[in-house]
């Protein structure tokens, strides 16, 4: 989020925001899709209380944080409970109705003059490719932080539910290794989800993040300037 923030606001495409002393969220709508927990929301939530961001004149970060996901509101931690600037929604992420409504929460967003930003944080199979549908088909979503997990389902990719198909594996160049088998297909889906996000906005970056604990660390940053 850090990193898409930074480049919304001029930053150098690729460019590395990690030493910007600075930074900081403020006017974001952030959607934190598939939120699971919501982790995500609930430390952006408590670092970006507007109490705790008022400079003394006001003025606060003005930050909101929604999280989604299909588990029903009363089994989800307290720390999810709406407050005032988060709020948890129960849905089914693949629905197509979800579009609709969330494209009108996106307005209501914009008009208190927060910049939505998609978040998905290791999202597994074809729900990556969702987030990417989000951020094609919803335009006023600025921006897009996307961290895949594991690869699309054989059956997904037998049915067409996905475009994405598994390469063949270089073992010679690999190494006869099933572990290195699958780190190529999980940087190939990371690509392919990268070149789908590609139509929507010529703005795409993919690096890895060696801050976090697996060799699956791939993020691909997306932003509409």
């Amino acid at each position: 989020v850090q990193q898409c923030c930074y480049e919304m606001k001029g930053g150098k495409d690729g460019g590395n925001a990690k030493g910007e002393d600075s930074f900081h969220l403020e006017n974001v709508f952030l959607i934190d899709l598939c939120s699971g927990r919501g982790l995500t929301t609930a430390l952006g939530g408590a670092l970006h209380d507007d109490d705790d961001n008022d400079d003394g004149n006001g003025n606060s970060s003005n930050n909101f944080f929604l999280s989604i996901d299909r588990m029903l509101p009363h089994t989800v931690p307290h720390f999810l409970q709406d407050g005032e600037n988060r709020k948890y929604l129960s849905r089914d992420v693949m629905s197509e109705t979800l579009f609709a409504e969330l494209q009108e929460i996106v307005s209501e967003q914009l008009d208190l003059d927060r910049t939505p930003i998609l978040v998905g944080m290791h999202l597994c199979g074809v729900l990556s490719e969702r987030a990417v549908e989000f951020f094609e088909r919803i335009p006023s979503i600025k921006g897009i932080v996307l961290s895949p997990c594991c690869l699309p389902k054989r059956h997904e990719q037998k049915k067409g539910i996905t475009k994405f198909a598994k390469g063949k594996v270089d073992y010679d160049f690999l190494g006869s290794n099933e572990e290195n088998g699958e780190l190529y297909n999980y940087f190939k889906w990371n690509h392919y989800l990268k070149e789908m996000m590609s139509k929507s906005t010529p703005h795409v970056n993919s690096f890895t993040d060696d801050e976090m604990h697996t060799e699956k660390n791939a993020v691909v940053v997306g932003i509409r300037k």
